[in-house]
């Protein structure tokens, strides 16, 4: 390989001729533009390197027989790295094959004897090209990356692989339904799919079908004409018009009443709506995305939900993972409510102590999302300064973290002891007393060598206590 010391921009070229001399001419005509040159005699040499690792490639259209011919390399290159610009040479006489070389995706051609300024021109021509596609997938992949990151907060695996998903329809009208817990942030997901979808300069219209009485789903989906029931003093537009042109988010879809399911589903398939009270259909345009924390299928099986809406709305579904499969993001969650609620706070709180952060992590968020951003808030109000610390949290909260207190227990008695009642010692030192007389049969000298004292204490002792016991005094 040869190389070029002044190339900033690292270009690379493949030359591939089976002719030196001409390898040679074209090598160091580009290497005067500062590009770094690489030679291949044979056209499966380059076919098995492939050609990903080049700027752009010159290939000779009449390699030698034996080898692959030119046109045989051509769709190879092309297959592997269709964005590598591809520069064919051949004879002047040969027009046809150049004809055929660009319908099979060839950039440009130079002719042989080959003149410098021509392939300097096509070459100039191949890399700005080359370099413009380069840009255009940088930005393409900023943009991917860029994509949800305002609305939806997290890095965690569980996240970037929803967020593929939902990259995959941004661009289309399928239906998605958006599938998690409650507190989850589905409707974020569902904003996230429309701003960054082409309909994403039309209006974004949300609604509950959790929090619409029964009897008012189908006027708020489809609207109503004035008098069309006591009450409708005016004509309503529905949420079907007010999203024309941009989405239409269906939230909890699974509390929708059969009825409204019956009027959902015709305006599907009709792509149009009707007024409550109304004589004619309205056409519409818009997107739907729905979602729930319901489980669609068994309400299909217990007849609450009907399948043919499901198998409409349930084209594409995306999974949203509740809080404690993305753990991993609680710090950057908790920084963004702490930006969240600075000024309703008014003041600024901007960290969170190890100790309740360890907490937050142990907690189980059965309201996801939601009850972070609840606990976070309080926590804000709580403390005296610009950090959280696990104090301002709540007792539930803490327990986790805080070491155990043992429990108060009652004093084992000893095997001694055991369920005997607590004496004082005068009483003991009686009973032990009585016990002794008792097994000696009164004999005095006999008890006070069990007791371990002598006669004389043990019979003062008696008369002290003033026991009545049968005692035998031995004086041998």
């Amino acid at each position: 390989m040869d190389s070029n010391s002044d190339n900033p921009q690292g270009l690379r070229v493949a030359v591939v001729d089976d002719d030196p001399a001409i390898r040679r001419i074209v090598r160091l005509r580009i290497q005067r533009e500062g590009v770094t040159v690489e030679e291949f005699e044979r056209g499966a040499d380059i076919v098995k390197q492939g050609a990903e690792g080049f700027d752009a490639v010159c290939l000779d259209l009449g390699l030698a027989a034996g080898d692959m011919g030119g046109m045989e390399v051509l769709p190879h290159l092309r297959a592997a790295a269709p964005d590598v610009p591809i520069i064919v040479v051949t004879a002047q006489s040969d027009i046809e094959s150049v004809v055929d070389a660009m319908r099979a995706g060839a950039y440009d051609f130079v002719s042989k004897p080959i003149d410098g300024e021509r392939l300097k021109l096509a070459l100039g021509r191949a890399l700005d090209r080359r370099q413009l596609s380069r840009r255009v997938a940088e930005l393409l992949r900023e943009l991917d990356s860029a994509r949800g990151k305002s609305l939806i907060v997290g890095e965690s695996i569980a996240v970037r692989q929803m967020l593929e998903t939902v990259r995959r329809v941004v661009d289309s009208d399928v239906a998605v339904c958006i599938l998690g817990e409650s507190g989850t942030g589905k409707e974020l997901v569902a904003r996230t799919i429309h701003n960054d979808g082409r309909r994403r300069k039309g209006p974004f219209v949300a609604i509950n079908c959790a929090s619409i009485p029964d009897h008012l789903q189908e006027s708020e989906l489809f609207g109503h004409e004035k008098g069309a029931f006591t009450g409708a003093a005016n004509t309503h537009r529905g949420r079907f018009e007010q999203a024309e042109g941009g989405t239409l988010f269906l939230d909890e879809l699974g509390d929708m009443s059969l009825a409204t399911q019956v009027k959902l589903l015709r305006a599907i398939q009709e792509k149009s709506i009707r007024r409550v009270g109304g004589t004619g259909d309205i056409p519409t345009n818009v997107r739907l995305v729905a979602a729930t924390h319901r489980d669609l299928e068994s309400l299909v099986r217990k007849g609450a939900f009907r399948e043919d809406l499901y198998f409409r709305l349930m084209v594409y579904p995306i999974e949203v993972p509740p809080l404690r499969d993305r753990l991993d993001d609680l710090p950057r969650l908790i920084a963004h409510f702490l930006r969240m609620f600075k000024d309703d706070v008014g003041r600024d709180v901007t960290r969170i102590s190890k100790e309740a952060l360890d907490a937050l992590a142990a907690h189980r968020w059965s309201g996801n999302i939601r009850e972070l951003q609840n606990v976070v808030h309080r926590a804000m109000l709580t403390c005296p300064g610009d950090e959280i610390a696990l104090k301002d949290l709540s007792p539930a909260m803490q327990l986790p973290v805080l070491p155990p207190i043992p429990e108060e227990t009652e004093p084992v008695p000893s095997l001694r002891t055991r369920g005997l009642p607590t004496l004082q010692l005068k009483e003991l030192e009686n009973m032990a007393i009585q016990a002794a007389l008792a097994q000696t049969n009164g004999h005095i000298a006999s008890a006070a060598k069990l007791l371990g004292i002598g006669r004389a204490t043990l019979y003062r002792r008696v008369v002290e206590s003033g026991m009545k016991v049968d005692m035998t005094d031995d004086k041998e």
